[in-house]
């Protein structure tokens, strides 16, 4: 078993050095859909009122629950048409506009879902001939953010799948591969159509609790039609109603199975086709979490998402059999216990194999970077996610030992064969079963994790949104207001100046300049900005930047802002593929 142990090691390591070298390029998981362009543009005034409002994103978005409301110079809500994909193009979401727009100006509060089924929002303002004084703001109509008591249901139905799934899988597999009988005794039934029920008990909750979730609406709101249909027609949507069609062919399997009574043991190719058998019904249940995760946002025959379902499905067969192991163990004869725990142990030691290779895959694709391990939310749960498996492999490497001990020595002289018969003793199972059911506890924390990892975004998206406090400057009218950054190494590390003064027309223009450590001009990979206002803007409006043509510069000219004041500037400073800073600063608008 040392040995078998020391392979595995040996088989982890190289893998990690072998398979990071190829990884470089493929690209870190972004897994939110980002707005890449507006028609009409932020900010942009119009002649004439436009026939439709159109907003691009970077990858294709949902149509199910997607909203685009336009509010008027009044807060008053401009009816307009259901948006739409335009034609060929999913990443293109279009709202028609079925009546001419007064002057002034509007704000549209946009909401999607990313392909990985996080709802992502925004807002933008244009005007119609002469810009008003004010830009709309509705209460109202603005968007918020996720109800607490919904994200914790929702979140709650998420482990309740995850758990369903480990038992459900685990049972079959223990008792079709692990067992000399394929005949499912009393408290393996039991665990068996726990959980069943429990996955199909998580999957009607889901897409029931998605649609207040990806809203920001109220648990009220779970019983909305209008909800349940535009739930139904997302990504998620669709996976939940083929995990209903899969978890109904899989009871009826199960009905079968457990009406079986074959008393006589299985053969070696009996037992490889029923094994395989539960490992593909498991795939392909996996496969409808992957389909609607962070890895969904490629391809869904890609490699993140079958590598996705191949690390759910290690998961679920690894934890669930260590479930029934804690349920069995003292109930089952000593010849029954010896061929079905060192079955156990082997099954075991290939799930941490498969689970190593494609977390490792997963990670490098979701985090990128080590400094996201610890710079975000997504990084540190999965760090706590990794030490929890660490533990477990560590509990599991005592139950390895204690299983050789006790009955993986050869069975040669009548003693061993008494030995065998024997079995080790009460005081002995009862520590092994002890052993076993802190796994299994420790096991339901990482199923845990693992519902809170699929709620949270990516490391890498996170990067991108992520705020890091800086001084807050009182701006003067006509100076510059300057601001540290650092997006990580020496070249990393600069200033950036931000100006803003009277343009043409009334307008506004904004001045930006990458600066490094001393002072002179930094040229970066892209620059972004920001601004909001504390009482009169609903959301981060979008400041259209232009390189000057010189190093370092960037401006925006003929910005029409709907009030003079104290506004606070939000800078993305991006200085390499993946290395980026946020800095905030107050600028005064004249």
């Amino acid at each position: 078993m040392r040995r078998a142990t020391n392979n595995f090691v040996r088989a982890c390591i190289t893998f990690a050095l072998v398979l990071l070298p190829f990884l470089g390029g493929q690209g870190i998981a972004q897994a939110h859909a980002i707005v890449i362009s507006t028609s009409p543009a932020g900010w942009e005034v119009l002649g004439t009122s436009p026939a439709e409002v159109s907003l691009t994103f970077s990858e294709p978005v949902e149509l199910g629950l997607a909203t685009v409301r336009i509010l008027g110079p009044a807060g008053d809500t401009i009816t307009t048409a259901a948006p739409v994909h335009a034609v060929d193009r999913p990443e293109v979401l279009v709202v028609s506009v079925p009546r001419a727009l007064s002057d002034g100006s509007y704000t549209v509060n946009w909401q999607v879902t990313s392909a990985d089924t996080h709802p992502v929002r925004g807002t933008f303002v244009f005007s119609v001939g002469q810009p008003s004084k004010f830009a709309a703001t509705s209460p109202a109509e603005a968007h918020t953010g996720t109800d607490r008591a919904v994200e914790l249901s929702y979140g709650t139905a998420r482990w309740l799948s995850f758990a369903g799934l480990a038992l459900l899988a685990g049972a079959a597999f223990f008792v079709v591969w692990c067992q000399t009988t394929p005949v499912a005794g009393r408290r393996i039934r039991v665990l068996l159509w726990s959980g069943w029920w429990s996955l199909l008990a998580a999957t009607v909750l889901v897409p029931l609790l998605y649609g207040p979730y990806a809203t920001g609406r109220s648990l009220t709101a779970a019983a909305d039609p209008s909800l349940i249909a535009g739930t139904a027609g997302t990504r998620l949507g669709l996976a939940m109603l083929a995990r209903l069609l899969l978890l109904g062919l899989v009871g009826a399997a199960l009905l079968r199975l457990l009406r079986r009574a074959e008393p006589a043991e299985a053969t070696d190719l009996q037992r490889r086709r029923r094994g395989a058998a539960v490992l593909a019904a498991t795939c392909a249940l996996a496969l409808t979490w992957s389909a609607a995760s962070h890895n969904a946002a490629g391809a869904l025959t890609g490699p993140a998402v079958v590598a996705d379902a191949a690390h759910l499905t290690a998961m679920a067969v690894w934890l669930g059999g260590l479930v029934v192991i804690g349920a069995v163990v003292r109930s089952a004869d000593a010849s029954a216990m010896r061929v079905a725990v060192l079955r156990f142990s082997q099954v075991a030691l290939m799930s941490v194999l498969v689970l190593v290779v494609t977390g490792v895959f997963q990670s490098w694709r979701l985090v990128g970077t080590p400094s996201a391990l610890v710079g975000t939310s997504y990084g540190r749960v999965l760090l706590v996610k990794v030490a929890l498996i660490v533990v477990l492999v560590a509990f599991g490497a005592a139950a390895r030992r204690w299983v050789q001990r006790h009955y993986g020595f050869p069975v040669v002289t009548p003693s061993d064969r008494r030995r065998a018969a024997r079995g080790p003793g009460h005081r002995q199972v009862r520590r092994f079963g002890a052993v076993v059911a802190a796994e299994a506890g420790i096991a339901a924390l990482v199923l845990g994790l693992t519902a809170v990892l699929v709620n949270t975004s990516s490391a890498a998206a996170e990067l991108a949104s992520q705020s890091r406090p800086a001084e807050v400057v009182t701006p003067v009218p006509g100076q510059p207001v300057i601001a540290d950054f650092d997006a990580g190494g020496a070249a990393g590390r600069g200033k950036v100046a931000a100006l803003v003064t009277p343009g043409a027309s009334g307008s506004s223009e904004v001045h930006l300049a990458v600066l490094d450590e001393g002072g002179r001009p930094k040229e970066v990979a892209e620059v972004r900005a920001t601004l909001s206002h504390p009482e009169r803007s609903p959301g981060p409006l979008t400041v259209p930047l232009r390189y000057s043509g010189v190093p370092g510069h960037y401006i925006s000219d003929a910005l029409s802002l709907p009030v003079s004041g104290r506004w606070e500037m939000s800078l993305k400073v991006r200085t390499s593929d993946v290395d980026e800073a946020i800095v905030h600063v107050s600028v005064g608008i004249p």
